[in-house]
């Protein structure tokens, strides 16, 4: 019989983020690509926590009762069908289909609540919010990996190679989790009662701890998800107007010059203002009656020359350094998460870890917006360190404070309900932060900001630390 490990829930986690990673960072931006307005967008990415909202409570209550290890499994399979539909989207240019995927997507979404109660089921209390740190860090990595590897698939594959990509990976993690992932769960344990939806939901949030934990995190998580949702069209800038320049320009216009001789004719194969792959053709380059090609150094939105001196065009490829930055954020998250959780927790606590991490969420969050390139680089990678730094300090020890106050019995079900109050802030949060984005795009950011020091305040406020604090070993 296969033992519970947490180093296989680890792995399982891990390999299923980074086909996540993968087409996170772009789906707004394909969203507006295909011709969707901020607020239809924001609805597309919504779809996803709209379905994770209504089942992930039901995911969780049904690995109380037959396991953690079937419904991981099933959750992996359904990830790579949805994968399926997001590249057949992209290839047909079809918006009804993207919405698809991602509706069945949060169907079967049920692995990081499943997985936090698997981590509960095998983690001594005084270690719960260190290992829960592992989510956080397999999480963390999936960005490091499943952005670079977005940004590959989509350079070589075109618009669906992320979506293919993405579904191999989870096929592949299917494939490992069915021969190496042990059940967690005791066999003599016994579920308990089941009650209808809404007496589970106020049963649980009517505990003062754990109804006031449960609040915090939709409240971090209603800002996490408006910065994910917003970050990539405030970088990069999106949609076309008839003149076909960015409907919204980004923070950051860093473009590669395309270069020839001085030429005697231009024969343009690619349109101004349109994405080109890398390798494709642009020009036909006259000179010295002797003709030659100009291919594209890289993915991005071409910006074509006025046909005078050695410059005949400029790429923009501000869509590939968003995958990167993404990566950036992600590996940030894993140190903190994977490597300091532990120490902090026993330093101070998880009720000041919580506090200042949400402290810090919200002074980055005010800051990212401004952080454009009258500045440079640097500040827009200071802020997006602070704002990962920040998240990961406050993410595993709610997460661990939240499975403390829930009995041993019912782990999946009250991870299933957290999961679906952060789902309902990922069904708000994308509509807020990309329909806010169309009017003043620092709005959302601010806003976002000040509600993170409010849940700060409130976890300092009414939050009780737990007795066994230092004694982690």
């Amino acid at each position: 019989m296969r033992k519970p490990s947490l180093l296989v829930i680890f792995l399982t986690v891990f390999i299923d983020l980074v086909g996540f990673g993968i087409v996170l960072p772009v789906l707004p931006l394909y969203g507006k690509d295909l011709g969707a307005l901020g607020w239809q967008v924001g609805l597309i990415v919504a779809s996803y926590s709209a379905m994770q909202f209504l089942f992930a409570p039901a995911w969780g209550r049904l690995s109380d009762r037959i396991g953690r290890r079937p419904v991981l499994l099933i959750s992996t399979a359904g990830a790579s069908v949805s994968y399926v539909l997001f590249a057949l989207a992209a290839i047909r240019m079809d918006l009804s289909l993207l919405v698809a995927s991602r509706v069945f997507a949060g169907i079967c979404g049920a692995n990081l609540s499943v997985a936090s109660a698997y981590i509960a089921d095998v983690s001594p209390p005084e270690k719960r919010s260190k290992h829960m740190g592992l989510i956080g860090m397999a999480f963390g990595l999936g960005f490091i990996l499943g952005p670079a590897l977005g940004a590959v698939s989509a350079d070589w594959w075109g618009a669906a190679g992320p979506g293919w990509t993405a579904s191999a990976i989870c096929a592949g993690n299917l494939i490992l989790a069915f021969f190496i992932l042990g059940e967690s769960r005791k066999p003599d344990s016994e579920p308990t009662p089941s009650l209808p939806r809404f007496q589970q939901w106020s049963c649980v949030l009517k505990r003062p701890q754990l109804g006031l934990l449960v609040g915090i995190f939709f409240m971090a998580n209603f800002c996490f998800t408006s910065f994910e949702s917003a970050f990539v069209v405030l970088f990069v800038g999106a949609g076309n107007n008839e003149d076909g320049k960015p409907r919204i320009e980004g923070m950051f216009k860093y473009v590669e010059p395309i270069k020839s001789p001085k030429y005697t004719n231009v024969d343009w194969k690619a349109d101004d203002g349109v994405e080109v792959r890398k390798g494709e053709l642009l020009a036909l380059v006259t000179f010295g009656g002797v003709q030659s090609q100009i291919t594209a150094p890289r993915s991005g939105r071409l910006e074509r020359g006025d046909g005078a001196g050695e410059v005949v065009g400029q790429i923009n490829y501000t869509k590939t350094i968003a995958y990167y930055l993404f990566a950036y954020c992600g590996l940030i998250g894993a140190i903190v998460q994977g490597g300091l959780i532990g120490r902090l927790v026993t330093m101070c606590g998880e009720k000041k870890m919580i506090f200042g991490g949400l402290i810090l969420v919200g002074v980055s969050l005010a800051l990212l917006p401004f952080c454009d390139d009258s500045l440079g680089m640097g500040w827009l990678m200071g802020g997006l360190a602070l704002f990962a730094v920040s998240s990961g300090v406050y993410r595993a020890p709610t997460f661990g404070l939240i499975s403390l106050n829930a009995g041993e019995d019912e782990q999946g079900e009250v991870m299933g309900i957290t999961q679906s109050v952060g789902s309902l802030a990922r069904i708000i949060g994308p509509v807020f932060a990309l329909g806010l984005f169309d009017v003043w795009p620092a709005l959302p950011y601010l806003l976002c900001a000040g509600l993170a020091v409010v849940a700060g305040l409130i976890a300092w406020v009414k939050l009780v630390q737990p007795e066994y604090a230092g004694t982690a070993k």
